[in-house]
Parts: structure tokens; sequence; C-alpha cells
């Protein structure tokens, strides 16, 4: 039996609202999509929602509608477990450039961020990420005097709470995310925004969510405390297993998390770990039944363009590892995956060159 990364599948209650949303009278009507806009507009605190297919296409028209011009830079993190943005704004003309990270937390580190924020950066895209939000009153403060359209991207934390505000109530823009392993199983995502005019003009171009679509996550929602009570637990037995492991540190929230919806959790190899010897790691793990991913490196390294001022992203990134976190796992099957990991880690960390 393998322990997969993501769930095993849906529930047999979201399947019977996916066959209901199959028939009358929602087939294709559009009215579970805009129950679910609804719903992301009262949970969240917003004027308006638009429930996507895609968001990169979405992000796009977005830049297009607001007139940013092709010689004015984005500011953007290296980091995202979701598809990056930077190939297409590269593909489309625009000028983007990346900010360092925290080393923990992995969000754009607000120290750094403010000498990155010069005269001729039109917009900063904040991502919440792996769960967890970023520092948001210091971002909001930095920009409320500059000429800066602000977007948050939340497609890996939803539901979290950064001081009692849920996440994706922050930007001008805000991007909810579903994924095949986040909390809220899916594809697509939620647009929100307090602008009408920014809501009518993507309303008009962007290709909405399918009703099957929109009825499967509704119904995840239903349950939404059950599945953070079972992967609060599951996060809690893992960092009780992994403490005091050498060579490894598991995923912790800063203070200002006043609620958190684990969808990931992760782990962070110290700096004996090479990014060869992580993969190495990862692939034990597979050959063990244990189906763990790998945090994407930054893109500028995709790339091929190494820049020195991302030196906290190049230490963190190329080493942290994803566990499986869902609610299909048993506390037996948590035991087992720390076992197997701390084995791996420990012979792994033996063999390296500063041990």
């Amino acid at each position: 039996m393998i322990i997969s990364f993501k769930p095993y599948g849906y529930s047999k209650g979201d399947m019977v609202s996916a066959v209901e949303a199959m028939g009358y009278p929602y087939f294709f009507s559009g009215l579970k999509r805009r129950e679910l806009e609804d719903f992301f507009c009262q949970k969240l605190d917003r004027k308006y929602s638009l429930a996507v297919n895609d968001l990169t296409s979405t992000l796009l028209i977005l830049l297009d509608y607001i007139g940013l011009s092709k010689h004015s830079k984005i500011v953007l993190s290296p980091l995202s477990y979701f598809k990056h943005f930077s190939p297409y704004l590269r593909i489309s003309g625009y000028e983007y450039v990346y900010a360092d990270v925290e080393r923990w937390y992995l969000n754009l580190d607000v120290k750094r961020l403010t000498q990155m924020l010069t005269d001729d950066v039109k917009v900063l895209i904040v991502n919440n990420v792996l769960g967890i939000p970023a520092n948001w009153d210091a971002i909001v403060e930095m920009v409320k005097d500059k000429d800066i359209f602000l977007i948050e991207d939340s497609r890996e934390t939803i539901f979290t709470e950064y001081k009692g505000k849920p996440a994706g109530s922050f930007g001008y823009v805000s991007l909810l995310g579903f994924s095949d392993s986040s909390i809220i199983t899916g594809h697509g995502g939620i647009i929100l925004t307090d602008d009408k005019l920014i809501y009518e003009r993507l309303r008009e171009y962007v290709e909405p969510m399918d009703d099957i679509t929109s009825a499967l996550i509704l119904s995840q929602i239903k349950h939404i405390d059950e599945k953070r009570r079972i992967r609060e637990d599951l996060v809690n037995l893992y960092s009780q297993l992994l403490v005091g492991i050498e060579g490894l540190k598991a995923q912790f929230c800063p203070n200002y998390v006043s609620k958190m919806h684990w969808s990931y959790f992760c782990i962070h190899l110290g700096k004996r770990y090479s990014q060869e010897a992580k993969m190495l790691i990862k692939d034990l793990l597979i050959h063990d039944g244990i189906e763990v991913r790998e945090y994407p490196i930054p893109q500028d390294m995709k790339e091929g363009k190494k820049l020195n001022h991302l030196h906290i992203a190049h230490e963190v990134g190329p080493r942290i590892l994803l566990l499986p976190l869902h609610e299909d796992i048993t506390e037996e099957d948590v035991y087992f995956v720390c076992e197997r990991l701390k084995e791996h880690v420990v012979q792994i960390g033996a063999g390296s060159v500063d041990h």
C-alpha cells in the first residue's frame, strides 16, 4: 500500500454533489458557481468574487486591464509550489524582479523587500507560502503611499487566518487556488476584489469555473472544520516524532497566524544536505512506498541565472520536502513515514562532508 501524497479520492457525499450538478437545474447554469462565489465573498468579507478555471490567464488579463507598461516592473517571489507566474510574464513582455524570502516560512522577507520597491515597480505579487500568510501588516504599510498595485497570491493558503483575518482578504486583488493536494481539492481558483470595475472586466474575459467543480468544492467546504481538525492532529504528531532529529527541522508557524488550515507540511533539511542528497532521500522514501514531493527550486535557478541577492531562497529552497498530509492517512502511516525519514536523513547525513 502506497502512502499517497494526495487524498485517495473524493468522498461519496462529494461525488453525489457533483452528480447533482450534472442535472437540472444546475447543468451549465452557473448556479453552483455563483453559490461558491457568494460563499467566498461572505467568508472573506470581499465585495466581489469570481470562480475561474485558470488563475494564470486571469492574472495576465488583470495586468493588461490596469494598464501596466512593458517597462514597469513586477516584484514577486522566486518560490512557488503552484505553477510559477514568471514564464508567462516573460512571454507577455512584462519585466519582473525577484525578492528574497524568509528562512523558515519562505514568504517574502519584508526587511529586504523595502529596497526592491523602486519607483519603476508598479505591481507587487505577494504569495502566502504553504499555508502560512506573509507579514501583511508590514507589507500593506510598505505600499500604502506608493503607486503599487498589490496582488495577494494565496493559491497555497485557504482559510488560514492572519491576526484574525483570512488569507485572501489583503490584496487589491487576491487569488485562492485549489489543487490535488490542498485542503480543498480541485482545480482552478477564486479571484477576490473590492473593485467593481476590475470585477466586471475579469468577468467579461475569464473562463468561469464549471458547476461540477464548484459543487465538489462546496461539498468539501461543509466539512472543512473536520478536515482541519484531522490535519492539525497529524501535523502535531509529525512535529512530535520529528523533533530532535539532527539535520532536520519540521515546519512551524509564526505567532501572527491565529488559525491554521494545513494544506501542506514540509521539512527543512540542514546545510549539509545538497539538492542531490535531498533527491536521494526522496527516492528512498518513494521506494519505501511513501510519496513525498519536493518544493520547486527558486525560479531564477530554473531560468539558469542564479541571482546573488536571493541567497536565502537559494539556501533553503532546494532542501525542502513535502510530506503526505490528508484525511486518508492514519497515525500508523505517520509513524512509518517518520521512522523511514529519520533513517534516511541520518544515514545520508552521516556521509556529508560537514557531518
